[in-house]
């Protein structure tokens, strides 16, 4: 049975490591993932305020409450260079959304 449960981790992580290709996401390293998909999923959490991540929203989630301060702020960066996530207009520093329209529909 344990050995079952090893092999459906590891057919998920395939099918999920095609999927980001897919996506375009397979050039991101784990970490600069991890803090994409908290982004999407602080963003969807969110809907009711517009969309919008704040950063301690993304830092508690569990895909990055371990990430260290400046791996966080690097991948961030790296997001809003390769323009996968953006500032929120109108707001304090430490707010962002997602650039992708249908994302946005989501919220």
């Amino acid at each position: 049975m344990p050995l079952q449960r090893y092999l459906n981790v590891s057919q998920l992580r395939e099918l999920m490591i095609g999927m980001e290709y897919d996506l375009g996401l397979g050039h991101l390293s784990q970490n600069e993932k991890d803090v994409f998909y908290a982004v999407i999923s602080v963003i969807d959490a969110n809907r009711g305020r517009d969309g919008v991540a704040k950063s301690e929203e993304i830092k508690a989630h569990i895909l990055v409450a371990d990430m260290t301060q400046p791996t966080f702020h690097r991948s961030l960066k790296t997001l809003i260079d390769l323009g996968l996530i953006d500032r929120a207009p109108n707001t304090k520093a430490g707010s962002y959304i997602s650039p992708n329209k249908e994302m946005n529909a989501l919220a």
